[in-house]
């Protein structure tokens, strides 16, 4: 679930409410383990049912006449449902807890590493023969992310390119997308830290038409390989 659907759907409250079940319960949940918004909503819906239900407890009386008269209605009634809600917000206090105590932080310490500045090891794939008839060799950290750099051969009839990286068997790894405007310049590629293990791989570079061309026509392959550096059980090339 995206932040822009829990907005619209009105996720938080309706979680809240117990009025969202099935796989969207399921998607909200994994969704709001990892922002901080939908996070927020939650505490502050809790803190309101808290409060709420203090303000009701001090008024018994009127609460108690009012359940004689006729059954309890809409939220009001889901608030005062104690042997429900005091267990359901012991669980959901839980994980907004383990979110805010362990994955936020997580994630805004991942966010201030990648900011900071720092060295990153790039290669070369331009002197690569774009058909297949040589292979570059390269050495990585496995536990730091590196770039490839690669030129995209100009063809004027193309909007889009795909460079997408392969496995030795066609199974794609990962690709991006760039614009024609983009692929005038040497272009070069993120590869996250493990994305790719040992082995060889190809930069496959395809022109698309944006009209649903999906695959593109094949303009330039480039061949390499990849060995751990320092990792036992693989050999420098």
């Amino acid at each position: 679930m995206e932040h822009s659907d829990a907005i619209r759907l009105k996720a938080a409250e309706q979680y809240l409410l117990g009025e969202i079940s099935g796989d969207l319960r399921a998607e909200f949940e994994e969704h709001f383990m990892s922002c901080a918004e939908c996070a927020a909503d939650l505490r502050a819906g809790v803190m309101f049912v808290e409060s709420a239900r203090d303000v009701f407890r001090s008024q018994a009386s009127e609460l108690v006449a009012a359940k004689t008269a006729g059954p309890s209605r809409g939220w009001l009634a889901w608030i005062l449902r104690p042997a429900f809600a005091v267990p359901a917000f012991a669980v959901l206090l839980a994980i907004i807890g383990y979110q805010s105590g362990v994955v936020i932080p997580r994630l805004e310490s991942s966010a201030s590493r990648t900011a900071a500045p720092r060295a990153l090891t790039s290669f070369s794939l331009i002197d690569s023969n774009a058909r297949g008839e040589g292979a570059a060799a390269f050495i990585v950290q496995p536990d730091q992310p590196f770039s490839l750099y690669a030129d995209v051969p100009p063809q004027p009839s193309f909007p889009v390119y795909t460079l997408r990286v392969e496995s030795e068997a066609g199974a794609a790894q990962f690709a991006v997308s760039i614009s024609a405007d983009e692929a005038r310049n040497t272009v070069q590629i993120l590869v996250p830290a493990s994305r790719l293990t040992p082995g060889p791989y190809a930069l496959v570079v395809r022109g698309a038409s944006g009209s649903g061309d999906a695959q593109g026509a094949e303009l330039a392959r480039y061949n390499f390989s990849i060995a751990y550096a320092h990792s036992s059980g693989s050999s420098n090339p």
